[in-house]
């Protein structure tokens, strides 16, 4: 099967995983949806998942969203999360991800799950686990301006973490 992605070095984003990033993903398209996007066999996919697990990296697909889980953990983590400022009105400062977009994580499960244990205040009472924040951040997108947002986007980064 031919899925498509974004041709902006998104495969160096998931090979670096283990080398010098926690965790990476890659969003994949079973149809295209923009001018520039690029066909990719879904056996390429399959390969750079094997050489990943062969590194000891956890490997996570998107192929439905029933994938997905810890969704009522996700909805009571949400309700704690404080509302931000946006246009002199209090908005909520996350929003649901759709479920057609398809992602293929990455995680090197060490290093993530001791970041977890290390800031649990932010994760509050949520599951310090590799296999629930890939659940987390692929059905939630969460804004920078609380702490929550600001571990993810560092668990994301390439510094910090290696």
């Amino acid at each position: 099967m031919t899925v498509h992605i974004l041709p902006f070095n998104v495969l160096a984003d998931v090979k670096l995983v283990g080398k010098r990033k926690a965790i990476g993903y890659l969003s994949y398209f079973a149809r295209r949806t923009e001018l520039f996007m690029v066909p990719m066999q879904e056996q390429e996919l399959e390969v750079i998942a094997d050489e990943l697990t062969a590194r000891g990296m956890e490997v996570y697909w998107d192929h439905s969203k029933e994938d997905r889980g810890h969704q009522a953990e996700i909805a009571a983590l949400c309700k704690q999360l404080p509302p931000r400022l946006y246009c002199r009105k209090l908005c909520p400062s996350y929003h649901r991800i759709p479920s057609h977009m398809r992602q293929f994580f990455a995680v090197d499960p060490l290093v993530i799950e001791s970041f977890l244990l290390s800031n649990l205040e932010c994760l509050h009472g949520y599951p310090p686990t590799a296999e629930a924040f890939v659940d987390l951040v692929r059905s939630v997108w969460v804004e920078e301006t609380n702490p929550l947002g600001k571990m993810i986007r560092m668990a994301f980064s390439q510094r910090g973490l290696y």
